[in-house]
């Protein structure tokens, strides 16, 4: 009977455990559902990258080339095309819709999540998968990027998967599983590279290398599936290279020459080597009271394992793979002179895993944990009074309607501020609370972004004329270049002045009546066609003393202007000159009365 009762009770036990790692996971995975998904379409493309990375696209479908992209319709051979794919993939599958270009980050998030639950239940356990995935997703800069129609969180997917599956491959024991795992992270690594180039080569090598001389496991060098790795790798990257080569000879200087290496030294976007080392902590928001001591604590498990390098085969290697790989994402785009937040993205899931196992360890019951969940909340509950002043300080949107944002926002701020200091009585809710804080913020966040569209972007400009727009008008830009105008009118741009990354494009072929030069050659234009023009508030001034264009539509980055023809066309009305007011502005289209 004894027996019976103790195996009854441990059984119960298992089975709340099981339970419990259930319901967390479908917690995790529901939460993400709402993070990543709701509100995709409540806003208009924000200019320059969703434009840009929805236009591309676009432009595929349109001439049904796959093999050349196109940006306003010259080549356009910055990245690889498989981001471009999948967009127009969506595209036509759902339409020309913002919330189908912004569906394939947000599902590259979401299987990010399912990845680092994976590897964390491979190389900890199930619970810590559950928890680095918590981390993952209630953190800043994943959250934002996995809502953003650029290529960073499709290129983070699968080096995600690349690393996780050379990983596994490593510490397989049967020689199948071995090479089976390899063969994986060789065809997710040519994703990769069809995704962003090779900058993923680089950062493959140098985190499968620096692990291996860390390990001084020169023998595993032979066990990696060369053969079928590199024939799967081929397969996946070289027709697309080979079919663009043949249709476009000076491709491989441009793609490998001028934006791989040359961007390493690149003045744009410059920054100092430092930059990604202050930036990433912060990237984590609400979490980056946990950052610092985890990451203390990994770097000296990790450091124990270089010293014995064949003591440990346990934990102890997957905290070293981990911190390696940490290290390698942001050192190497350190030695790059071009810098840009996103570019980090690729180390917050190993970052999200070393910090889960450090919470799921003894780290709560530690005074400093305490301490930070403590400053954390005061830090919510006085940043909740002093939003609105902070707010106060811009001019560029209507505090008018921010308003219901501001206080969305501070409602959310002291509740989590409250929700924090109620956990410090029980440790265990302390990361529970941490990240639900920040789930507190995302109906502000919700609220704020379409104020932003409206008051500084382009897009719900177009959408509020006449759809389609007649044929013969023509949509000129002078001296800046907001790529969501061409997708949402369905036709080319004539840029003024401006030419920026379009540069080797326009050399490819004829295009002087796209990309013209002086406002003389702009003046013609309102002259001799019908014509909708943007351009910044600071050439406003001029342009309305050429009196050939009134003003269409403005908000405080842009003022869209029209000729006679096009007024006549569209139907529109004119607004009047006194109607251009210092920022916040926000003037739509209007019909005649």
């Amino acid at each position: 009977m004894l027996r019976e009762t103790v195996n009854s009770a441990g059984e119960k036990t298992l089975f709340s455990k099981k339970n419990s790692i259930v319901l967390s996971t479908i917690g995790v995975l529901a939460t993400a559902m709402l993070l990543y998904f709701v509100g995709l379409d409540s806003y208009p493309l924000l200019d320059p990258d969703e434009g840009r990375y929805a236009e591309i696209p676009r432009e595929m479908l349109e001439s049904g080339d796959f093999i050349t992209p196109r940006l306003n319709y010259v080549k356009y051979f910055e990245k690889p095309p498989l981001f471009y794919w999948l967009t127009a993939g969506s595209m036509a599958l759902f339409g020309q819709k913002e919330w189908a270009v912004r569906l394939v980050p947000a599902v590259a998030g979401f299987l990010t999540l399912l990845l680092i639950m994976g590897l964390g239940k491979r190389i900890f356990d199930g619970p810590t998968g559950v928890m680095a995935a918590w981390i993952y997703l209630t953190s800043a800069i994943p959250t934002v990027l996995a809502r953003l129609p650029i290529i960073d969180g499709v290129f983070s997917l699968f080096l995600t998967a690349t690393w996780g599956a050379w990983y596994l491959g490593y510490k397989a024991q049967p020689k199948q599983t071995r090479r089976l795992w390899y063969c994986i992270s060789w065809a997710c690594l040519g994703l990769a590279v069809m995704t962003k180039g090779i900058a993923a080569i680089a950062l493959t090598g140098l985190i499968a290398g620096g692990f291996i001389i860390c390990r001084r496991d020169w023998r595993a060098l032979l066990t990696f599936a060369w053969v079928p790795g590199l024939l799967i790798f081929a397969v996946i990257v070289v027709p697309w290279h080979w079919a663009v080569s043949a249709e476009n000879p000076g491709f491989f200087h441009f793609y490998i020459v001028v934006q791989h290496f040359a961007r390493l030294v690149s003045q744009e976007h410059a920054k100092p080597f430092w930059f990604f080392v202050a930036i990433f902590p912060f990237g984590m928001l609400l979490w980056v009271g946990f950052f610092f001591p985890a990451a203390a604590k990994s770097f000296r498990e990790a450091f124990e394992v270089i010293r014995s390098p064949r003591k440990d085969r346990g934990e102890g290697e997957g905290i070293l793979f981990l911190v390696i790989w940490v290290l390698g994402v942001i050192g190497l785009f350190s030695m790059s002179s071009c810098k840009l937040i996103p570019y980090i993205l690729p180390a917050y899931p190993a970052m999200a895993l070393l910090m889960a196992h450090f919470v799921r360890g003894q780290a709560l019951m530690k005074g400093s944990v305490l301490w930070g969940a403590a400053i954390l909340a005061i830090l919510l509950l006085v940043s909740a009074g002093i939003l609105v002043p902070m707010v106060m300080r811009q001019d560029a949107l209507s505090m008018a309607e921010l308003l219901p944002a501001i206080r969305f926002g501070q409602a959310g701020l002291i509740l989590g501020g409250i929700l924090l200091l109620v956990s410090l009585f029980k440790r265990r809710l302390i990361p529970f609370a941490t990240g639900f804080a920040m789930v507190l913020l995302f109906p502000a966040m919700l609220m704020v972004v379409p104020s932003v569209a409206k008051y500084r972007k382009v897009g719900g400009f177009i959408k509020a004329m006449p759809n389609p727009l007649p044929a013969e008008i023509r949509i000129a830009e002078w001296r800046n270049y907001d790529q969501a105008l061409s997708f949402y009118s369905g036709r080319r741009t004539i840029l003024v002045d401006e030419i920026g990354e379009l540069a080797y494009g326009s050399s490819q072929g004829d295009h002087s009546d796209y990309f013209l030069k002086g406002e003389e050659s702009l003046k013609r234009l309102a002259i001799d066609i019908p014509l909708l023009v943007n351009i910044r508030p600071g050439a406003w001034p001029k342009v309305r003393n050429w009196q050939t264009l009134e003003p269409v539509a403005a908000n405080s980055t842009n003022i869209m202007v029209g000729n006679e023809a096009f007024f006549r066309l569209t139907g529109l009305k004119p607004w009047p000159d006194s109607a251009i007011t210092p920022p916040p502005l926000l003037l739509m289209p209007q019909g005649k009365d």
